[in-house]
């Protein structure tokens, strides 16, 4: 018999956090090549469970939130996501201010 808590476990989803920036001036660039190829990739990987885009325009900040079903999907090498992915990510680098994003990822405690 399983417990709540293994049945918890089951129903997790895993929030990857991506933080990095972009000169202003390529914010909408940048958004673009997010809306218009990042996120289609995404859909392609396996256990990939939705995300949300946020961007501070004037600051230049910007955030990544992707859900994941299994936290080994969200900590996994980019060298195990697919190539069109990993194309668009490159595209993508071209205009960040950071060398490498910070990541981190989280348990999904509640989801309305």
């Amino acid at each position: 018999m399983r417990t709540a808590e293994q049945a918890a476990d089951d129903a997790a989803m895993y929030a990857q956090l991506i933080r990095t920036g972009f000169p202003p001036d390529t914010c909408a660039d940048a958004e673009r090549v997010v809306n218009e190829r990042l996120i289609p990739a995404l859909q392609d990987e396996p256990g990939f469970g939705g995300a949300f885009n946020l961007v501070n325009r004037g600051r230049g900040d910007a955030m990544a939130i992707v859900l994941w079903t299994t936290a080994g999907q969200a900590w996994r090498p980019l060298s195990q996501y697919g190539p069109r992915f990993r194309e668009a990510l490159a595209h993508l680098t071209g205009f960040t201010t950071r060398t490498r994003p910070a990541t981190s990822v989280w348990r999904v405690e509640a989801r309305v």
